[in-house]
């Protein structure tokens, strides 16, 4: 039985960040840290998302992975996740470098959920694909605000989230453009 091209990608992220948490070092050989990055580290733009503080911070980024992966991927393609993976991430953490100087590091797959949550929302309210796109869209929006409220009893980056969501709604734009628009480059 092969795995459907959403589930691949939800194990390719999954699987890195479960082995990370079972390193004794992870955050700090892995995470997002100012300092690192200056210095030539720039593969922790990525390699942060994987990296977690505990056991409980991950379970609640894999359980948001399943819930995206299951509403809001059923019909994408390993050629249109991998980029928008890969451009949530990088995204994500270019953001926290730009706007956040006081910043020092960041750990964890949210923000990059976010990207995929936003772009897939928004693919999904462009295209009419996938199920739920224009409620995943207004939750999302829901979600974010309430988050910056101050709410909730977990060590989290509110910023990065809304970081992640403009970063997929960017890359989507983006793509939309470039593959949709008659001007598109060829």
């Amino acid at each position: 039985m092969r795995l459907a091209p959403r589930w691949q990608a939800g194990l390719a992220l999954a699987l890195p960040a479960l082995i990370a948490s079972a390193l004794p070092d992870a955050v700090a050989a892995l995470g997002w840290q100012r300092g690192a990055i200056a210095d030539g580290q720039w593969a922790r733009l990525l390699t942060a998302h994987f990296a977690h503080l505990d056991t409980h911070h991950l379970l609640f980024n894999l359980l948001g992975l399943v819930v995206i992966v299951d509403l809001l991927l059923a019909r994408w393609t390993w050629r249109e996740l991998a980029p928008l993976i890969a451009g949530s991430a990088l995204g994500c953490s270019l953001l926290l470098w730009c706007f956040e100087p006081e910043l020092q590091w960041y750990v964890g797959l949210s923000g990059l959920l976010h990207g995929l949550w936003a772009g897939a929302a928004l693919h999904g309210c462009l295209t009419r694909r996938g199920r739920m796109p224009e409620a995943a869209f207004i939750a999302l929006m829901i979600k974010l605000v309430w988050m910056n409220q101050g709410s909730g009893t977990m060590p989290v980056l509110p910023i990065a989230h809304v970081y992640g969501a403009l970063s997929g709604i960017l890359f989507t734009l983006m793509r939309r453009v470039l593959i949709v628009s008659p001007f598109r480059l060829e």
